[in-house]
């Protein structure tokens, strides 16, 4: 089991909504529509733990994220997955842990498209209306349920719909995923171009109102490249 120690810094002191809000009703936008350009194959689905990548981080975001809107939840999940050129091979495993699977039929247009997608989807189907969207992405093998119940704690305890809850790992303090953005910025997320992300609204108009999480242990890391996974595989057996 990974023990982390978390604490919050924010720049502002955001006030609390007029109207309860609690509990907070999040969404989560998981992007696994990146084309793997410098891994060479698909690194979503390389083998973790006896299943895959994939399965290890739509596992601990279902595990952190809980129960937090599940008492008003009915039907299904408020979980959207956008895939890419391996639809057919990701939807049974993101459905299989609540997701909804999107098809970007232009991943080379960036990451910026399925953010977008995913945000527009969630707007449009959720039974409720969100007070902030996960976004997360699919090749984060170390991630923890633990790390995702700690962002969205954040979140409430600093709750604002400006708010935005950046983690950041390990003693580099290095910013990584997931973020969890307030409901001020879904016509942003819309409007992203290409592959920078969220890192538009957060290095930009989101700027003052960031609150940094501190992750103590250093499980950010994302697969890039084959010696990213190499070197992963020897953490493989953490948390279990």
């Amino acid at each position: 089991m990974t023990i982390m120690k978390a604490n919050c810094n924010t720049a502002f002191s955001p006030m609390r909504d007029p109207i309860d809000r609690h509990p907070l009703h999040i969404g989560i936008v998981l992007l696994v529509g990146g084309q793997s350009k410098r891994m060479g194959c698909n690194k979503q689905l390389l083998p973790w733990r006896g299943k895959t990548v994939l399965d290890a981080v739509c596992g601990a975001l279902q595990g952190g994220w809980g129960g937090q809107v599940a008492s008003t939840v009915s039907c299904r999940l408020p979980f959207v997955a956008v895939t890419g050129d391996d639809h057919e091979k990701l939807e049974p495993i993101v459905t299989n842990y609540g997701f909804e699977a999107l098809r970007n039929d232009h991943p080379e247009l960036g990451q910026g498209v399925s953010i977008a997608m995913g945000v527009r989807h969630l707007m449009n189907t959720s039974s409720i209306p969100l007070d902030g969207i996960l976004c997360s992405v699919g090749d984060q093998p170390l991630l923890t349920s633990a790390v995702v119940h700690e962002v969205i704690r954040a979140f409430n305890e600093n709750f604002h719909p400006k708010t935005i809850v950046v983690p950041h790992y390990g003693a580099n303090y290095h910013s990584g995923n997931p973020v969890l953005f307030g409901s001020h910025w879904f016509d942003y997320l819309q409007q992203i171009q290409g592959d920078q992300g969220g890192k538009t609204i957060i290095h930009g108009d989101g700027k003052a109102h960031v609150v940094k999480l501190w992750i103590s242990d250093d499980i950010g890391d994302d697969i890039d490249t084959p010696d990213d996974f190499e070197r992963l595989k020897h953490r493989e057996s953490e948390a279990l």
